[in-house]
């Protein structure tokens, strides 16, 4: 028990680092450049490189259980935060390339605890109405995979797995029906979607 206190308080401790760092940095990044200081392909790099970092630091927050708003009191750096997150917000209105900074970008770095469950829940939910026998409801099989979809695109990354789960989201608007009323292709259908899942656990180390 003390070592895994210790394991705890060592891991909430590194993250405080890194977060502190990468709030400072964002926040520094902007300010530099709207004063001209830096030029806009070094800002563009620099600030989603930063983003990133701040990606995983609250990936890393969800697997530790660690919650975010008890972190940013005890470092004392609220406020700070939510000004990098405003900052992240606004870029897609500043003159530079937007593609690679989108609102739902920033949204997502604030939703990650909640969209893991809901993605996992999802998840699971199609795939054991895929595995039932009995149930051969086309609509309610075909709002879970939207809904899952809908969810795992707001989930920043997994770029990899979005790609096949859209895969697999096509196949079923183009044979749906099929699918639902052969047991086979719904099983190929769930060990498809099982093997997304698979990957989206791996990622973010859930024991499920």
């Amino acid at each position: 028990m003390t070592n895994q206190k210790k394991d705890s308080s060592k891991i909430s401790s590194e993250l405080e680092s890194e977060l502190f760092a990468t709030v400072n940095t964002i926040i520094s990044l902007n300010q530099k450049y709207q004063t001209g200081t830096l030029k806009e392909n070094f800002f563009q790099r620099s600030i989603k490189s930063a983003i990133n970092d701040l990606l995983k630091i609250n990936l890393s927050l969800n697997t530790n259980n660690i919650e975010l708003s008890k972190l940013l009191a005890n470092m004392n750096i609220t406020d700070d935060y939510y000004k990098a997150i405003d900052i992240i917000n606004k870029i897609s209105s500043l003159n530079i390339s937007t593609n690679q900074f989108s609102k739902s970008t920033s949204s997502s770095i604030l939703e990650i605890p909640r969209l893991t469950s809901e993605i996992t829940s999802s998840f699971i939910t199609l795939m054991d109405a895929l595995k039932l026998e009995a149930f051969d409801n086309n609509e309610i099989i075909s709002n879970l995979i939207k809904d899952l979809k809908k969810s795992f695109d707001r989930f920043p990354g997994l770029e990899l797995s979005k790609v096949k789960l859209t895969k697999i989201y096509q196949e079923f608007l183009k044979n749906g029906e099929k699918i639902v009323n052969h047991q086979k292709l719904r099983d190929s259908m769930a060990d498809d979607l099982y093997s997304v899942f698979k990957e989206f656990k791996e990622k973010l180390n859930l024991k499920i």
